[in-house]
């Protein structure tokens, strides 16, 4: 299926963006964020839920930032239109000339 200009417009759009995200690393901020959660220490941070929950709004957001800007890809099938029909041709077995 043909493309319309508008979304060719937005899938040169979404590429930039992707490669500009790739080039400043968002997603190791997320993985960063992850491992400074495991890290924390219930019993011994006095701020934990503080802590807790700015590195959680933080993963949050930039999650958003991510889905938003740069969904999901879908797998696009070709539709496959190019080959020949397949032809059937039924024998009659009862007919010794056909075998």
């Amino acid at each position: 299926m043909a493309k319309t200009r508008a979304q060719r417009e937005r899938g040169i759009r979404q590429d930039e963006l992707r490669s500009y995200l790739a080039e400043r690393g968002r997603l190791d901020y997320v993985f960063d964020n992850i491992e400074k959660i495991e890290q924390l220490d219930p019993e011994s941070d006095e701020h934990f839920d503080k802590r807790l929950q700015q590195l959680k709004v933080a993963n949050e957001q930039r999650i958003r930032l991510l889905n938003k800007y740069l969904p999901d890809m879908k797998e696009e099938q070709n539709e496959v239109t190019d080959l020949p029909p397949v032809v059937i041709q039924l024998t009659n077995a009862t007919d010794p000339t056909t075998v």
